[in-house]
């Protein structure tokens, strides 16, 4: 295929595409260009599947000092091992993409972000996630959604959608959302703290005046909260559109790959729920995630051991399917119907915190 170039410019973010152009012998890849910033993402796919029940996704955000023309000198002339800003911006990337993959994938994935050139106006999570999901959506997985990202900030009093980073240092909130057409897909919202300046006090003697001032934090009530994910919703929902028109045309033909069927029986499930209810809920309520998971096991145990007195012989992989299924529908029913969360914490109940004096 020849090389595709798109221009786009939406949500006040002018992107240029470029397909087919470098790593062709990946799955999927893009080059992609904001401003100064360049960056390559590549899509990796194994057609041997795993045999646990789950995505093997791997995503990789990688930036080395020649992005910004440095080399590192001194004593440790090599680079060091990923920073905290990569670690998170892969985090982002595989929270946003990992729900496009359908029940069954369990075939191995590997995304790969390099950054080539950097901006220092340029939102680099934002357009980390863009390129990752342009050159999923053209590879030949079987993906053709496309997942756009939003950052808002509030600028005097007004929302601003993907403001640059000299903009966002001007702005008392910082909420990223990620999301397809109409479904959000992960929300995150830093805290930022300001300075108030409550009075100045006319010096006395002294020849410097007296600040008094205090910080608070970029706090929303629910509603403004909802007004700007609203504002994200509607921004993410006209871009994906467009993305997904306009990377059709360099979309690879999908590999035919099976899907692996969830195995639930639904008489063992109704026997679960027949026997098993209280036992459930009391693992689920465990206020640690290793004291629900072991609890759990030792109710797939009891199960199995009841079965096979009975002369029937289950399979764990099934016993704990089924479990796990029957499990998400006590959380559900707990939350909604009484008001506790999985931990056993209510919903407006904070974890005990406990610093040791």
């Amino acid at each position: 295929m020849d090389a595709t170039v798109l221009k786009l410019n939406i949500n006040n973010l002018e992107e240029t595409y470029e397909f087919n152009k470098v790593a062709k012998q990946a799955s999927g890849a893009v080059l992609y260009r904001q401003g100064k910033a360049v960056l390559l993402a590549t899509v990796a796919i194994d057609e041997r599947p795993v045999e646990e029940d789950f995505l093997p996704m791997t995503v990789q955000y990688i930036e080395k000092s020649y992005a910004a023309a440095k080399i590192p000198g001194g004593f440790i002339k090599r680079e060091t091992k990923p920073g905290d800003f990569e670690t998170l911006t892969s985090r982002i990337i595989d929270r946003s993409l990992r729900p496009l993959f359908p029940k069954g994938f369990r075939y191995p994935v590997v995304i790969t972000v390099t950054v080539l050139s950097s901006d220092s106006e340029v939102d680099m999570q934002v357009a980390a996630l863009h390129a990752a999901s342009a050159a999923l959506f053209v590879s030949d997985t079987p993906i053709s959604q496309a997942v756009t990202a939003v950052r808002l900030a509030k600028i005097d009093g007004e929302i601003v959608v993907n403001p640059t980073l000299s903009q966002q240092n001007e702005s008392t909130l910082d909420l990223f959302v990620a999301g397809s057409g109409d479904d959000i897909l992960m929300i995150e919202m830093r805290t930022m703290a300001q300075e108030i300046i409550d009075d100045v006090v006319a010096p006395t003697m002294a020849e410097i005046p007296l600040i008094l001032e205090h910080h608070e934090c970029n706090e929303l009530d629910e509603e403004a909260l909802l007004e700007a994910i609203g504002i994200a919703q509607k921004a993410i929902s006209k871009a994906t559109e467009m993305y997904g028109n306009e990377f059709a045309p360099a979309s690879r033909e999908p590999l035919v790959l099976e899907l692996f069927d969830e195995k639930v029986d639904s008489e063992l499930y109704d026997y679960i729920a027949a026997n098993y209810q209280e036992a459930v809920e009391e693992a689920v309520q465990s206020m640690a995630k290793s004291e629900r998971s072991t609890a759990l096991k030792k109710v797939r145990a009891s199960i199995m051991e009841a079965k096979a007195a009975e002369g029937v012989a289950l399979e764990k992989e099934l016993v704990g399917n089924v479990l796990e299924a029957y499990k998400r529908t006590i959380v559900r029913g707990l939350i909604l119907d009484k008001g506790i969360r999985a931990d056993g914490r209510a919903l407006d109940e904070v974890r005990p915190r406990d610093t040791g004096e």
